[in-house]
């Protein structure tokens, strides 16, 4: 890990001042296959990790490669991808930013931002919290690693397209294997376990950290084991779930998300011949 010349603080201050407010109806939201063509929403962590009562969450077209990694801070989605300027065959440097998980699902009306530098290694993860406002990003000694060594910190998202970190620091008390995937929300951070050869894992659990602080220093909260046996490739999401797109249902002519009176109404207005 490259050496950052701001002043180094403790941890703690990784928990931040900055505030926005809690997500109300959290949902978690899992990619499925590779390369990333649709999601899958759950209703709790618990039935996420047993993979039981999954729903659609969208479609993804065109789909997301594998070693483009994908996060979300409340309001805006993004994706982390390459363009001309990395060095081949290792970085992802280019960060879009979509106005909604539907935006992103479609590749539609992102705003593009270069990273300062090479960037990130293909797999690695930026993680939002939209309670402290901060960005972590995990980092591997060379891209080939099979463990990701530690997180970089930043304060806004400006700084983290700028390589503006205010800390960086390596995880204590724990190996944390590169196919492991990260998110955050609401204060709470995330991580799945996996097992199995490096580049080709099943997710075991996933462990939940109630700041990134323990998250550095491996103090897990719970663990929510895993049997269904996901691969660790997969991407994850926690979304408040007025930001996930609706799924049309056969029936649902207003799209209110239900089969109702308003339904027969609008058929019943346009009752008839159709027009040649």
């Amino acid at each position: 890990m490259n050496p950052i010349k701001a002043a180094l603080t403790s941890v703690a201050l990784l928990i931040g001042s900055t505030t926005s407010t809690a997500m109300a109806g959290l949902e978690f939201v899992r990619t499925n296959e590779t390369p990333f063509i649709s999601w899958t929403k759950y209703a709790s962590l618990a039935e996420m990790a047993a993979d039981v009562a999954g729903s659609f969450a969208g479609n993804i077209s065109p789909a997301i490669p594998a070693k483009d990694s994908m996060f979300t801070d409340g309001v805006f989605f993004y994706k982390v991808t390459a363009n001309g300027e990395g060095k081949a065959g290792q970085f992802n440097n280019l960060i879009v930013r979509y106005q909604s998980l539907a935006d992103l699902n479609s590749n539609t009306g992102g705003e593009a931002f270069n990273m300062v530098g090479y960037g990130m290694y293909y797999d690695d993860e930026i993680i939002a919290d939209n309670l402290t406002g901060r960005f972590l990003r995990t980092t591997r000694y060379f891209p080939d690693s099979p463990v990701t060594v530690g997180m970089y910190a930043y304060n806004s998202f400006a700084d983290l397209v700028n390589n503006n970190a205010f800390y960086a620091g390596g995880f204590t008390n724990q190996t944390v294997a590169f196919d492991c995937k990260f998110w955050a929300a609401d204060g709470k951070y995330y991580r799945t376990n996996v097992a199995g050869k490096t580049g080709n894992t099943t997710v075991t659990g996933v462990n939940v950290y109630n700041s990134s602080e323990d998250l550095y220093n491996g103090v897990v909260a719970e663990t929510i084991p895993s049997k269904v046996g996901a691969p660790g490739s997969m991407r994850y999401l926690a979304v408040d779930s007025s930001l996930i797109p609706r799924t049309p249902c056969p029936g649902d002519i207003d799209g209110d998300g239900q089969v109702g009176a308003s339904d027969l109404a609008l058929l019943l207005s346009v009752w008839g011949v159709c027009p040649k």
